[in-house]
């Protein structure tokens, strides 16, 4: 089989080698689609994500769907030929956090594309079968591969403890962002906030249904337009989505006193600045988002219904030979990408 392999920042490479076999509790899982995270950017650029470095050629990639091909011993045979969304996250099942109902923060998981468990840049992989969700026949493989970060979004959506009738900044309308502002469509009596210094992006965010959106990236604008638009009070609920440090500096100035200000982005130097003192004075509660935690089926149920649509979100395909491209294009913000995907079947295109 096929598989592409970071082998520096900033360069992959096509390799053969076996395909796997399932072992017992696993499937053997045929890779249509994988979509490029905003973790998967930071690893290309710089072969690093916080504290975790690659050390050597690695294959990454968590944002996937597929086709399940064979099952081990111990697995129902039916799931072979199901098409199938993927848990990326492997928790241990037996810690305090996983027994306590937070398999999210388990200090032992393993995490597809993250050393030492290679990715899903590759045409099979063999995943734990208890962490495969059948999709809707009517949902395709790139809608699919949305519902991971959708998983995380409402992760971040039900710590946030939104209530009807209260008003909401999104710093960030990347990928992650436009997910929350998906969910939280859901809700019909929320005045909701983007912000985001690429136009297109709040574009988007207009047609979905933001109350108002703001062109710039600036902490000083942003905090003016926020306020003025909400009469001096502030946001009841912050979501920062973008990881930048003008968006972590902004958080807690557009948040309203006792407001919930949650953090899911990810910042590349692995620093979170804001100023302590307008959060105390504030009386903020800031929670850090950890991945998602027994979300991913809500969310299948949920594009099940058609409640939401995530193969909406997804702007661009490559191909697999067309890898190097893909990244480039998304590491730029070109050509009005939100996500991209690359398709794991199509080995013709360069």
């Amino acid at each position: 089989m096929k598989k592409i392999v970071l082998s520096a920042p900033g360069r992959f490479e096509i390799e053969e080698t076996p395909r796997p076999e399932p072992s017992a509790g696993e499937a053997l899982v045929k890779i249509t689609k994988v979509g490029i995270c905003g973790s998967d950017m930071h690893l290309y650029r710089t072969g690093r994500i916080g504290n975790i470095g690659i050390t050597g050629p690695f294959v990454i990639g968590h944002e996937c769907a597929g086709q399940v091909v064979a099952v081990g011993q111990g697995v129902n045979p039916d799931l072979v030929s199901r098409r199938v969304a993927i848990e990326p996250a492997i928790s241990c099942g037996r810690c305090t956090w996983c027994v306590s109902g937070y398999p999210n923060l388990c200090p032992d998981v393993l995490f597809l594309g993250l050393p030492p468990k290679q990715g899903a840049l590759q045409e099979y992989i063999v995943h734990p079968a208890g962490l495969l969700e059948e999709i809707p026949d009517h949902l395709d493989d790139g809608g699919a591969v949305m519902l991971e970060p959708l998983a995380v979004a409402m992760h971040a959506v039900n710590l946030a403890k939104i209530k009807p009738g209260q008003t909401v900044v999104i710093l960030g309308t990347g990928v992650v962002g436009t997910c929350v502002l998906s969910l939280l469509s859901l809700w019909k009596a929320l005045k909701i906030i983007c912000v985001d210094p690429i136009g297109d992006r709040l574009v988007r965010a207009e047609k979905m249904g933001a109350y108002l959106t703001i062109n710039t990236g600036h902490v000083e604008e942003v905090q003016k337009q926020v306020f003025s638009a909400l009469e001096k009070s502030g946001a009841h609920v912050v979501f920062e989505c973008a990881g930048a440090t003008e968006s972590l500096r902004a958080m807690c100035e557009v948040a309203g006193p006792g407001a919930h200000v949650v953090v899911i982005g990810s910042n590349p130097r692995d620093d979170v600045i804001f100023s302590s003192g307008s959060a105390r004075r504030k009386g903020l509660t800031l929670r850090f988002v950890r991945r998602s935690n027994n979300t991913l089926k809500p969310c299948i149920h949920l594009a099940e219904e058609r409640f939401i649509s995530p193969g909406d979100l997804v702007t661009h395909t490559f191909s697999a030979p067309q890898v190097t491209q893909a990244f480039e294009t998304v590491g730029a913000y070109a050509d009005g990408v939100l996500k991209a995907l690359i398709d794991m079947e199509d080995w013709t295109r360069e």
